[in-house]
C-alpha cells in the first residue's frame, strides 16, 4: 500500500475536461474509442493472457488493447476509460502499462498510477454533475444501481462503488464469493464508524449468507441486525440496517449494498 497521499483533483478535472470540450450531455454521446482517437490513441480488442487492458505508448501515439473475451459492455468501458486516464494523466510513468481487474477496483489500495486512473473513469463515464442528483434524490436500492448501470453503460459493481462514494447516508458494497467477503468500499460516513474485513466469513444472519446456505434471492431490500455485517460495534447508534443484494451467477460472487437505518 502506498503511503503518498493521493488526491483525485487533477483525474476528475481531466475527466471533466473532455465533457465540457466536446459538449456532452448525456452518457449515450460518450463514445470512448472516438475520444481516445482524438487523443492520438487507437482502441482494439484482442487476447490479453495476464490483463483487462494494456496501453502502449510512442510518443504523441499509443494503442489500448482491451481483453476480447471481457463478456460485459461496461467492463470494457471501464477498461478503456482506465487506460485512457493513464495516457492522460502518466505520461512520464511507463511506455507499457498492463492493467487488471483489481487495478480497475483499487480505491485506497494500489499503486497511485491505478488510482488516479480509476478516479479519472469513474468521473469520465459516471460525471458527478449527472450522477449525484439521481443519487441524492433516490432511495438506495440495488434496483437504483441496476438503473444507473443501464443509463449511463457501466458494471453494478462500478455504479454501486460511484452510488456509494456520492451518497450522504451510512452505506457500503460487499462482494462475497465462497461464503467469503471478497472485498468492500464504503461511503466517507460509514467509514467514520463501520468496518468489514476482507476475508471474513459471512454471516448466515446476513441476506448474502441466507443465499450462501442455498435460500432464494429476495425481491427488494430486507432490513437485518447490523451485527450480521458490523459485529458488536460500540460506535453504532442503531441495531438494524438494511442489506439488498444481486447474485452475479457468472463470477460465483454476491454483491451486497447495505445501509444502516
Amino acid at each position: 500500500m502506498s503511503s503518498t497521499k493521493i488526491s483525485d483533483v487533477l483525474p476528475v478535472a481531466e475527466a471533466a475536461c473532455i465533457w465540457r470540450l466536446y459538449g456532452f450531455t448525456s452518457p449515450t454521446e460518450l463514445v470512448l474509442e472516438d475520444i481516445a482517437l482524438a487523443n492520438g490513441v487507437i482502441v482494439v480488442e484482442g487476447r490479453l493472457d495476464s490483463a483487462d487492458a494494456r496501453l502502449i505508448r510512442k510518443g504523441k501515439h499509443g494503442l489500448i488493447r482491451i481483453r476480447a473475451d471481457i463478456p460485459e459492455v461496461g467492463r470494457k468501458r471501464f477498461a478503456i476509460a482506465h487506460e485512457l486516464g493513464h495516457w492522460l494523466l502518466h505520461a512520464n510513468v511507463s511506455q507499457v502499462l498492463a492493467c487488471t481487474d483489481e487495478d480497475m477496483r483499487a480505491k485506497y489500495k494500489g499503486s497511485v498510477p491505478e488510482i488516479e486512473a480509476n478516479f479519472f473513469a469513474a468521473e469520465l463515464l459516471m460525471p458527478t454533475k449527472l450522477f449525484a442528483p439521481r443519487v441524492r434524490n433516490a432511495r438506495l436500492s440495488m434496483q437504483l444501481v441496476k438503473g444507473l448501470a443501464s443509463e449511463f453503460q457501466t458494471t453494478l459493481t462500478a455504479t454501486a462503488m460511484r452510488v456509494v462514494d456520492l451518497s450522504d447516508d451510512s452505506c457500503a458494497i460487499v462482494v462475497s464469493e465462497d461464503n467469503r467477503v471478497r472485498w468492500w468500499h464504503g461511503s466517507p460516513r460509514f467509514n467514520d464508524v463501520c468496518w468489514i474485513e476482507a476475508g471474513a466469513d459471512i454471516s448466515v444472519d446476513s441476506v448474502a449468507g441466507m443465499i450462501f446456505d442455498g435460500g432464494e434471492v429476495p425481491s427488494g431490500p430486507q432490513e437485518i441486525d447490523a451485527t450480521a455485517w458490523l459485529g458488536d460495534s460500540e460506535r453504532l447508534e442503531r441495531d438494524t440496517m438494511f442489506e439488498d443484494v444481486v447474485a452475479a451467477g457468472r463470477y460465483g460472487q454476491i454483491i451486497s449494498l447495505i445501509w444502516l437505518s
